[in-house]
């Protein structure tokens, strides 16, 4: 199908991994896909030197042509989707679980809660963003590099800061 895989590309759990046609996986990128549903890639998905996907427990879901570049990470335990065509920038975090407070338990010991994360297709997500659990993205937006996302993105809104919020629209 005219996948490339790099030698030295890190593959656990290989059984969970799907590929489409013409995917490329980079030397020293990670993917581990050990639980199910485990990692799906659509056609020509690139995966960048040093990125990380963990599928975990509700998978990864990544549509066509998008491109995770170098020392992105990807975690799937609440599940995470990617629409097609959608840029994610280096070092760039997508985390789909959050941990919640519990009085009188240690910190080590705070409960986990996994919430899915949707990102809409045409997406431009800037170097050192962070996407939290939960978050739905909207087709065509642009998350400004180091913006930290914890609320829902409208299609086509341009959104910056700590927390981030919208500073204006594509169209």
């Amino acid at each position: 199908a005219g996948n490339r895989v790099s030698f030295s590309a890190y593959i656990k759990g290989h059984d969970g991994i799907r590929l489409g046609r013409g995917c490329k996986i980079q030397a020293d990128a990670s993917v581990d896909a050990t639980r199910s549903p485990g990692v799906r890639f659509g056609d020509k998905v690139e995966i960048n030197r040093y990125a990380y996907v963990q599928g975990g427990n509700g998978g990864v879901r990544i549509a066509d042509r998008v491109r995770v570049n170098n020392f992105a990470i990807i975690n799937g335990s609440g599940g995470v989707d990617i629409g097609e065509d959608t840029l994610i920038g280096p070092g760039v975090q997508i985390i789909s679980y959050q941990h919640r407070y519990a009085h009188g338990a240690t910190i080590q010991s705070q409960p986990v809660q996994e919430k899915p994360i949707h990102i809409g297709r045409d997406c431009w997500l800037g170097a050192n963003s962070i996407i939290m659990a939960g978050v739905r993205i909207g087709d065509g937006a642009v998350v400004a590099a180091g913006a930290v996302v914890r609320a829902d993105v409208p299609a086509q809104a341009v959104v910056a800061g700590v927390p981030a919020t919208v500073k204006k629209y594509r169209e």
